[in-house]
């Protein structure tokens, strides 16, 4: 009868994992990572937008449409920043960080307010001309 117990129980805990969505994994961010950037260049920008992106999924156990649409369009505004200038980029990231304000609790401050740093290095960065 033992058998027949433990057979139950390890088909009731596979029901509960296959039922419940699997969170994204915390990316590995460190200080140096995200303050030795320069947030002039895209490259940096785009890093500093999916690292967001992938946090905010981390902590809201997997990624938002709505979340990933205002990291797209923030995409897009630094690739035409020669194009629409900083002003449009700025525009584009304040959704991200109100955003990121709403999902902040007790529980994931501490990676959101990382987020919210790499916003503002992206914004607060002096716009670079192009050669």
């Amino acid at each position: 009868m033992g058998s027949i117990v433990a057979l139950d129980a390890f088909r009731e805990s596979v029901a509960k994992t296959r039922s419940q969505p699997e969170r994204p994994a915390r990316p590995n961010i460190s200080g140096a990572e995200i303050w030795g950037r320069d947030y002039r260049e895209v490259e940096a920008i785009v890093y500093g937008l999916l690292t967001v992106r992938n946090l905010a999924a981390h902590h809201m156990a997997g990624f938002d449409p709505l979340f990933d649409t205002l990291c797209l369009d923030g995409l897009e505004a630094a690739y035409a920043i020669d194009t629409h200038g900083p002003d449009q980029l700025k525009a584009t990231l304040r959704p991200v960080k109100q955003w990121l304000l709403d999902a902040m609790t007790e529980d994931n401050k501490r990676d959101m307010a990382w987020a919210l740093v790499i916003i503002d290095l992206i914004e607060k960065s002096p716009t670079k001309a192009r050669r």
